[in-house]
């Protein structure tokens, strides 16, 4: 296996035909597995012959999605903003994997909510610190998620039957202003940044790295009244399906690296999911001229700091 430096060779193409074979056998970590999306995403590699790490908070959800994936699963009980939560999740998916490997690994969990971040109190009355959970769960979980990838990746030999796949979990909110819930945006466009950033380094170290990026979707992260009050405004869905797809697309293809997904309906794209095109910068962007300077420069000034 042999990871080359990124380069934008333009949009990874959608084909309705996935070849599974080689996810057999191979280890995957999922954070915030045991339900949604993460749920779907850990029974479609269990079902594909992979052994899944379910790391999630939720214990009872988490042990029943186990239950249910046996023999293909274990859960670690896992909330991401403990660091000694998540170094324990990738080590109980060392020790339990066929290979005692860690091949794929899927930065998901994430929340969204009420965001104190946007509430405006009284002027005349002292500030109130802001509860900063969302991004503590959905950037710094993320950025921990991935450190510990990196490290643990590069513990097992570079052979055919092994992979060193990081999947960052974005969403459209890393492409789009969503006004009212300001640290949601943050997080994601961070988990954006932090995939743009690792794809032009971490293939040195025979890494592949991409980005998932969904639209609304029917998962319990919305509830009814918010599903009923999108279909009233005509938005269409994504499907968790389409998204599960897309995770076995990038999983399962070694040659696909430095690529952002994003999971639309399927009025959008006849497989549910289509390259976001929107992560390299084309001729006559300035924009091109300036990421040009900073790829030749960044990593010196880094070293010169």
């Amino acid at each position: 296996m042999s990871v080359p430096e990124y380069q934008d060779h333009g949009p990874t193409q959608i084909s309705p035909q996935l070849d599974l074979q080689n996810l057999v056998g191979k280890s995957v970590i999922i954070t915030g597995g045991a339900s949604g999306l993460g749920k779907a995403y850990a029974k479609s590699y269990a079902d594909a012959g992979a052994f899944v790490t379910i790391a999630d908070y939720d214990a009872r959800a988490g042990e029943e999605t186990a239950k249910e994936l046996a023999p293909n699963a274990i859960f670690v009980k896992c909330d991401v903003r403990e660091w000694d939560h998540q170094v324990a999740a990738f080590e109980a998916a060392i020790a339990s994997s066929p290979h005692k490997s860690i091949d794929i690994v899927i930065a998901n969990a994430g929340v969204v909510g009420a965001d104190d971040l946007y509430t405006l109190e009284d002027p005349m009355q002292p500030p109130v610190k802001p509860d900063l959970r969302i991004i503590q769960i959905n950037l710094i979980g993320t950025a921990y998620t991935a450190k510990l990838a990196m490290h643990y990746f590069r513990r097992q030999p570079l052979d055919s039957a092994r992979d060193r796949c990081l999947i960052l979990k974005a969403s459209v909110a890393a492409y789009a202003d969503q006004p009212g819930s300001p640290q949601y945006n943050i997080s994601k466009w961070g988990a954006r940044g932090l995939f743009r950033n690792l794809r032009r380094t971490v293939w040195r170290e025979d890494i592949r790295v991409n980005l998932v990026a969904p639209w609304y979707v029917r998962t319990p992260i919305l509830s009814d009244k918010i599903i009923e009050y999108l279909e009233s405004k005509g938005v269409k869905f994504a499907t968790v399906e389409d998204c599960a797809k897309a995770m076995l697309k990038i999983g399962s293809d070694k040659l696909i690296n430095g690529r952002a997904f994003g999971i639309v309906p399927r009025e959008e794209a006849p497989e549910g999911y289509m390259d976001m095109v929107h992560d390299d910068y084309q001729d006559g962007d300035f924009l091109k001229e300036w990421q040009e300077i900073v790829l030749a420069t960044a990593q010196s000034i880094v070293d010169l700091a």
